[in-house]
């Protein structure tokens, strides 16, 4: 009778045991499938919508074959909307028009957006480095149709990366839809579009009590005022501009901004090569005169934000707000 009893226990264990390693079975099959379903999700996310075509503003075809993981820039112009979208760029030549350059690390438009990023940097945009370029490894290379030096190396870039051009004079909205358009962004810039707009607008609000300030915005080639702001920057803000004040990019002398007697001045420009401007003047009886500079009301903005684009226009809000709510 006890041998019965065991030989029944072991036969119950063992259909335990059974049932177990197929439930275990059944769950690492489950757990297989579902891992499986998930990369195939993220694949499918990769890769729907490519390959694509876009046609640049220099009227190119150009074909996408998949989403661009490296994105090399000719100029720093754009970087901005591809960090606003949130997707960091791989490598950029730096430098503006006047030749200054300055290090990413310093200005203070991209700082925030360099923590999680590795930029190769391309050396000056106002010579295109084609080795510097081909050494970035790029999936696209992006910059504006009518940078310098684009007309004699364009042939060469499009045998290393296909090869984007922008239009820097669309309306900076128009400009990150195009950027959206490259990284298949198209769902999110829109949502992008507004936080910015709606940013702009609380700023413009905020500013309207203090429509009886003036606001003057320069850059400098060390020897004169450079007047930087139209009449759509003005509008933007709700800002009011000094009495003689042209708009566009103008060559000002120090009597003429003492006619202006502007509230505050604003250089939007290189940093170092702005102070030592404005050091220049502290012996000027005429600099002295004016109100701003009596009442420590010269301030500094980075010369990135002479793009006027997404990320400068957010910063711009950000600091005309802090500016006129302060004195």
């Amino acid at each position: 009778m006890k041998k019965i009893i065991i030989f029944i226990l072991i036969i119950n264990l063992l259909g335990v045991f059974v049932v177990g390693c197929a439930n275990s079975s059944e769950t690492q099959t489950d757990k297989s499938v579902e891992k499986i379903d998930v990369e195939e999700s993220k694949e499918n996310k990769e890769t729907k919508g490519w390959p694509r075509t876009i046609e640049d503003s220099a009227n190119h075809k150009v074909i996408l074959n998949k989403k661009p993981k490296r994105i090399t820039l000719l100029h720093t112009y754009f970087m901005e909307h591809f960090f606003a979208l949130g997707v960091p760029v791989t490598a950029s030549a730096l430098g503006n028009s006047m030749g200054y350059m300055e290090s990413l690390e310093e200005s203070e438009m991209f700082r925030p957006y360099l923590k999680d990023s590795d930029i190769m940097n391309l050396g000056s945009a106002r010579e295109i480095n084609l080795e510097a370029i081909l050494e970035s490894k790029p999936d696209v290379i992006v910059t504006f149709k009518s940078q310098k030096g684009l007309d004699k190396t364009y042939e060469q870039l499009v045998k290393i990366a296909p090869v984007i051009l922008l239009d820097h004079t669309e309306t900076w909205q128009n400009q990150l839809s195009r950027c959206a358009e490259i990284v298949g962004k198209e769902t999110e810039v829109d949502n992008v579009i507004k936080e910015i707009e709606d940013k702009i607008k609380q700023a413009k609000s905020e500013l309207k009590k203090y429509n009886d300030r003036t606001f003057a915005l320069f850059r400098t080639n060390g020897k004169e005022f450079l007047t930087r702001a139209n009449e759509e920057y003005y509008e933007k803000f709700g800002i009011k501009n000094p009495k003689g004040y042209p708009f566009g990019y103008n060559p000002v002398s120090i009597e003429a901004v003492a006619e202006m007697n502007p509230y505050y001045i604003v250089f939007q420009h290189n940093l170092k090569h702005a102070k030592t401007f404005v050091e220049s003047l502290e012996e000027s009886k005429v600099w002295k005169s004016l109100d701003a500079v009596k009442n420590n009301r010269i301030y500094y903005f980075d010369e990135n934000m002479n793009t006027f684009g997404p990320l400068a226009l957010k910063l711009t809000a950000e600091k005309l707000t802090k500016i006129y709510g302060g004195k």
